[in-house]
């Protein structure tokens, strides 16, 4: 296995270990009937870490090997 895609799996396995805390937050803001925006810029945030943190472990993998 290379080091790039062993970086973009440790990359994947972060970003899906942060979707589900941050789901968790976002429910809990829910559940208290907290309004605003944050909420859901936390919800692009956790979309959005599911292609950027594997492409950045790609990146540093590849600088190792």
């Amino acid at each position: 296995m290379s080091y790039p895609l062993i970086g973009a799996l440790v990359g994947l396995v972060f970003a899906i270990a942060e979707y589900f805390m941050f789901g968790i937050i976002i429910r809990r803001s829910a559940e208290r009937g907290e309004t605003g925006s944050g909420a859901n810029i936390l919800d692009m945030i956790r979309k959005a870490q599911i292609v950027i943190f594997p492409a950045a472990g790609w990146i540093v993998g590849s600088l190792f090997g």
